[in-house]
């Protein structure tokens, strides 16, 4: 595996300049490709968290190449940060500059979002319907509406869909999360004793998703 540093510019009326890390397997293209969205940058969210390093790695290992980034105002990218409001746009650029490659099977596309990043990626992944693959991990159901954009929409979407998350997660209610998954038709992978921000349990978030992905 190798990874270096990328720049690309967000699909916005504003020139904003996004940092990333793309990740890429050690044998040659096309590569299935996979956007990684970290957190809420006002916790600290960034594209350097462990939990999306894990995810990188352990898919770059498998034969994805992983693009994570940060969202405008955080680290080395431009803007402002939007809480959400217009974040979808970064994701935009993203896919934009996997799309530019030659390396990539855009048809083979999938995205992980983190907290914050679930909910800004899922939003993304359904108005633009490019995604084969949308992994959720420790949706915040409490502060966050998941549901306001898949008014009108059912199953089935476009994308297989996973939910991964601690069974002791404080931003979380179990309710709604049932409510979500039955609303994309998502499988549901709890871990046991882990907590919104699965610390010391990134590798095994990481090897639940390889495995789902590679049997999907």
């Amino acid at each position: 595996m190798k990874e270096e540093k990328v720049a690309f510019y967000s699909d916005s009326l504003e020139h904003i300049r996004l940092e990333g890390m793309l990740a890429l397997p050690d044998q040659a293209g096309p590569y299935r490709p996979c956007i990684l969205c970290h957190p809420h940058p006002i916790g600290g969210g960034s594209m350097h968290v462990a939990l999306l390093k894990a995810i990188s790695d352990r898919l770059s290992s498998g034969g994805w190449a992983c693009l994570r980034f940060n969202f405008r105002g955080v680290g080395e990218s431009e803007g402002v940060s939007t809480g959400g409001i217009k974040e979808h746009e970064d994701i935009e650029g993203a896919w934009r500059f996997l799309a530019e490659r030659d390396d990539m099977n855009l048809s083979e596309l999938s995205l992980a979002g983190w907290s914050f990043g679930s909910w800004v990626g899922l939003r993304w992944a359904v108005e633009k319907g490019r995604c084969r693959r949308v992994a959720l991990i420790g949706p915040p159901m409490v502060g966050f509406d998941f549901f306001h954009f898949l008014e009108g929409k059912k199953p089935p979407f476009p994308f297989e869909a996973i939910i991964i998350c601690g069974d002791r997660d404080q931003f979380n209610d179990p309710a709604k999360v049932g409510d979500l998954a039955d609303r994309l038709g998502a499988e549901v992978r709890f871990i046991p004793g882990a907590d919104h921000f699965l610390f010391g349990r990134e590798r095994e978030v990481a090897e639940i998703l390889f495995r789902e992905w590679s049997e999907g």
